[in-house]
């Protein structure tokens, strides 16, 4: 029953991991696109705004959804105030007679909350008015949105929003197209030094291997690795993301260790990770209480590429015993099983596993409602296929270390505000028990009522 659990859960996971990056398909679903150029009215329009709009169809409508503040709400805000005033410039610098005049408030509301916006006033009559700006009068809709988020997803590339800006006939300049290139990845950087939790039950994190495009025009291979949290009341959370081009090494995980502690993680009850080099030796550094549990999935995978066809099948079956055991005692029982089984067949990978056994079952120290969800790095893994579809989009490698950046942050922001709209049923139902097990790890006091 474990084994149909964990497809499931694989299965879950791929699909939320598409959804973030998946153009819209299917039979009876009106393209996004062409509603939007329709409500445009534009006769012509350039292939890469189509993109733009069509991959980001799908995050308007999870918006439309949410009926709360977004992360990137601020953003949306700050670039339309941006785009404003660069208008106003434009417009003074034509008719240097009529000079600014302040702003006046005017307030967008959208599916996703509402904007303050600062519009730009000149002195001498109503003869200037931003073409970005929708008619007072007029319905905010969803070709409104779209528009705003567009610029946002060509943020990683300056020719395409040039492009997007001139298919909407507004005349920005190389200028306000580089200072809006530079707005978003500002944001960007806050939003990698923001606070987290002090206390995390979970903290996930696996990799993702691409090609990065320097600035030397060589294509090199990278490791791009992501950081999920969940919190001991049962939702999930991205902790930020880290690049390392070669090889890792026990220095990089403590610099991995030491962001994620300066921005406030002191206490976690366990890190599940693969088996990277390092890893193990910098959590028991800097978290010298939590548990790490290494990837059961994984491991699966290795022992299929490292056993018979009959070895394999009878390991199988031991690492299906052992995630249903009732006790640490049991679990230890059960992987000394496993270790046998592997080295009846791989001596040397029997011996690694038998040095591993702490890595591999320390899943089982927590409620049994709860393991299925820290025996695997499944959960970073669907973050991983939306990376997959964003690189399959862009020609097979990330044009640069920016291009990787900003898209990651306009996907995992997005993903975020949807994780925290609800948390993990089981998980949230064992929060009382979490936290006594936690409190009793770190000494604390009684759980907090």
């Amino acid at each position: 029953m474990d084994d149909i659990i964990t497809m499931k859960d694989q299965k879950d996971n791929e699909k939320e991991g598409i959804k973030m990056g998946r153009k819209e398909k299917g039979k009876g679903k009106k393209d996004i696109t062409q509603r939007t150029l329709k409500a445009l009215n534009l006769q012509s329009y350039d292939p890469n705004y189509v993109q733009a709009v069509r991959s980001i169809g799908e995050i308007v409508a999870q918006k439309a959804l949410g009926g709360e503040e977004a992360a990137l709400q601020m953003l949306y805000q700050d670039i339309i105030n941006m785009m404003l005033l660069s208008e106003r410039e434009t417009y003074i610098k034509r008719v240097p007679s009529n000079p600014a005049n302040g702003f006046y408030d005017r307030t967008l509301s959208l599916s996703f909350g509402k904007l303050e916006i600062k519009v730009p006033r000149v002195r001498i009559g109503s003869s200037f008015r931003p073409a970005l700006l929708p008619e007072r009068w007029k319905r905010v809709d969803k070709s409104y949105e779209n528009i705003i988020l567009a610029f946002l997803a060509n943020g990683y590339s300056k020719e395409k929003m040039k492009r997007a800006l001139k298919a909407l006939n507004l005349p920005y300049s190389e200028e306000v197209v580089e200072e809006l290139v530079d707005l978003i990845y500002e944001h960007l950087q806050f939003y990698k030094s923001d606070l987290i939790n002090k206390r995390m039950f979970a903290v996930f994190i696996d990799a993702y291997h691409a090609k990065l495009r320097e600035e030397n025009g060589v294509v090199k291979d990278i490791s791009l690795y992501i950081g999920v949290g969940i919190t001991l009341d049962g939702y999930k959370k991205v902790l930020g993301w880290w690049i390392k081009k070669g090889k890792e090494s026990v220095s990089f995980w403590i610099e991995v260790m030491q962001d994620m502690i300066s921005r406030g993680l002191s206490e976690v009850g366990i890190f599940v990770t693969d088996d990277f080099p390092g890893v193990g030796k910098a959590i028991k550094k800097l978290f010298p209480l939590a548990d790490h549990q290494l990837c059961m999935v994984h491991l699966k995978r290795h022992l299929r590429s490292r056993l018979s066809k009959d070895g394999y099948r009878e390991a199988s079956k031991k690492l299906t015993e052992l995630k249903r055991v009732n006790s640490y005692e049991e679990g230890k029982e059960k992987w000394e099983e496993l270790v046998k089984v592997v080295a009846g067949e791989n001596a040397r990978y029997g011996e690694r596993l038998k040095r591993k056994e702490d890595e591999y079952i320390a899943f089982v120290k927590w409620p049994e409602e709860v393991r299925k969800y820290i025996y695997t790095t499944n959960i970073v893994e669907s973050i991983n296929s939306g990376i997959e579809l964003m690189r399959q989009d862009m020609g097979g490698y990330f044009q640069s270390e920016k291009v990787l950046e900003v898209n990651l942050f306009v996907q995992l922001t997005n993903l975020n505000d949807r994780w925290m709209r609800k948390p993990v049923a089981v998980l949230r139902g064992n929060t009382y028990r979490i936290q006594q097990l936690m409190n009793l790890r770190y000494n604390l006091d009684e759980v907090d009522e």
